[in-house]
């Protein structure tokens, strides 16, 4: 798999043995030893114990080199190892990922080699999982909407299905982006996509049009930050298909999650969705099972590129320096409460159908009171046949 052909990067290019070249990105990592290396340049460079070089168009790597060692310099001029120390302190370094023709680059007049990111483990989302993708669905839109064409369509809305929209809200300026998804809830598909910069209020506005046109869907904000503005511009807006949940829901509960705000304050309900550091392990840990079991079709390039960096930093998943994960965590909440909240709620619709499917009709025989006459018993006429002569008894009370 070739990352370097997707231009993440687009302001700069590194230079490498044969021109300027494009390349992924910039990649922090820890390192718990490190070595500086002084060359016969006059260069010192400090790397990680695994660092490659080149000599003779062949891999080196720091630990198997001593003084004396050759390394490939600029231009072919070899360049010696004058020392070497080792260093067991913990360090910063940073990795230049993924450059176009073999990820060989020049750095202080030598010729460095990194490996290809997409093979570091790194990744929430496997490579193998995101070639399929990239391979099976990613596809262009059928139309682009806004002034910057911001908004993605692959799918019109369909009279007959039920969609949810899921937002991330940003401030609309500077390098923050707000994004959304649209999903078709049962065959789990993305219709629509928007990622741009829009002030709360007209990305409010944004989000009841469109969630408005695909059938009322269920629109779920976070409400994170500034996600209230945007959320309290829905609520004047008074879009009745609106996500409220529970202020206390430390676990997903059927009763403390809905989709509109019926008694929302005698719930204790509030508009949106929270993303903690509770949940979001969960978010996040729900996205790549369903990404791993191939259960969501994703067709936006944008989110492909978006989840090629979306990576684990130490216990922690997010995206790498420099880019961000709007889209990510949109879609990624979006699953969470189609398989949460939504799956509860017509698990326990089905429950309740289930019981008054087996509640039957019973026909008894009604025992009505005896009618009360107001005749005495003796009285009554008492008769009997005789040679089909009716004869009264009445004399023989």
């Amino acid at each position: 798999m070739n990352h370097s052909k997707i231009k993440l990067n687009t302001r700069f290019q590194i230079l490498t043995p044969t021109g300027y070249q494009d390349f992924f990105g910039i990649r922090k990592v820890k390192k718990d030893c490190y070595y500086t290396i002084l060359l016969s340049n006059g260069k010192i460079i400090k790397c990680s114990d695994n660092h490659s070089f080149i000599y003779n168009n062949v891999e080196v790597r720091s630990h198997d080199i001593s003084i004396g060692s050759k390394i490939s310099g600029v231009d072919g001029i070899e360049v010696v190892v004058v020392s070497i120390e080792k260093f067991e302190n913990t360090i910063d370094l940073y990795d230049i990922v993924n450059v176009s023709g073999g990820n060989i680059f020049n750095v202080d007049g030598i010729v460095s080699h990194n490996c290809d990111f997409s093979t570091s483990g790194n990744q929430v989302v496997s490579v193998d999982v995101l070639e399929f993708y990239k391979q099976t669905y990613l596809k262009d839109p059928i139309e682009k909407r806004g002034n910057n064409q911001d908004l993605w369509i692959w799918d019109y809305p369909n009279y007959s299905k039920n969609y949810i929209l899921t937002a991330d809200c940003a401030r609309g300026d500077g390098g923050d982006f707000s994004a959304f998804h649209v999903i078709d809830i049962e065959t789990m598909e993305q219709v629509a996509e928007y990622k741009g910069q829009l002030t709360t209020k007209d990305y409010g506005n944004l989000l009841v049009s469109v969630a408005t046109e695909y059938n009322n869907a269920l629109l779920v904000v976070e409400n994170n930050n500034v996600g209230w503005g945007t959320l309290q511009q829905i609520i004047d807006r008074d879009y009745q298909n609106t996500f409220y949940s529970a202020t206390d829901l430390t676990i997903v509960d059927v009763e403390k999650s809905y989709s509109n705000k019926l008694h929302a304050q005698d719930k204790k309900l509030v508009a949106g969705f929270t993303t903690t550091s509770k949940n979001r392990p969960l978010i996040v840990s729900n996205l790549e099972l369903f990404f791993r079991q191939k259960q969501v079709i994703i067709k936006s390039k944008r989110l492909y590129e978006e989840l090629n960096v979306f990576i684990w930093n130490g216990p922690k998943a997010e995206a790498m320096r420099g880019y961000n994960d709007d889209l990510v965590m949109s879609i990624g909440i979006g699953l969470w409460v189609r398989e949460t909240a939504l799956r509860l709620r017509n698990d326990q619709i089905a429950y309740n159908k289930a019981m008054i499917s087996k509640i039957s009709k019973v026909t008894s025989p009604v025992i009505l009171p005896r009618e009360i006459s107001s005749i005495p018993d003796y009285q009554k006429t008492l008769e009997f046949s005789v040679n089909d002569k009716k004869e009264s008894l009445t004399w023989l009370l």
